[in-house]
């Protein structure tokens, strides 16, 4: 069942090419609230609040890239089962994580989604202005939290 104006195909296509990041999108979100719950140090407070607001994003995100999957007329696998070890938090610790090491590991995670997205974005671009646009927005938010993230590591 679609909800769009384009063929059916290439609205499976685009939704294809959007599931990676969905995926990444849910796996940054349970790996940042896993960071804001184990991080100590120094600068605790601050990296646990700027987890939140990190964690908010990565929410409403996955959340449109899915609505959008929905839209083309497929449906979104968000499933525990789905994200697995496909995301790209894959091998993130369980351990308490000094403020640092915790900015770097999300910082990773983050560099390895936007990368990925950048992939998806390649393939839609042609087929779907609006998906095209949702990625975007979405890349370009992850890569300002890059630079934000990585600006505390210097």
């Amino acid at each position: 069942m679609s909800w769009t104006v384009l063929p059916e195909e290439t609205a499976g296509k685009v939704a294809d090419a959007l599931q990676p990041t969905l995926i990444d999108l849910i796996d940054l979100h349970l790996l940042g609230k896993q960071a804001h719950w184990t991080v100590v140090g120094e600068r605790f407070q601050s990296v646990h609040e700027r987890l939140d607001v990190l964690v908010d994003a990565w929410r409403l995100w996955s959340d449109s890239v899915a609505e959008r999957i929905v839209t083309l007329g497929v449906i979104p696998k968000g499933r525990a089962q789905d994200v697995g070890d496909r995301g790209a938090g894959r091998e993130f610790p369980l351990a308490w994580l000094a403020d640092r090491d915790a900015i770097r590991l999300v910082a990773e995670r983050v560099e390895v989604a936007a990368r990925k997205a950048r992939d998806s974005r390649q393939t839609v671009a042609d087929l779907d202005v609006i998906s095209d646009a949702l990625l975007q927005g979405i890349i370009e938010g992850l890569e300002e939290q890059l630079w934000m993230l990585r600006a505390h590591l210097k």
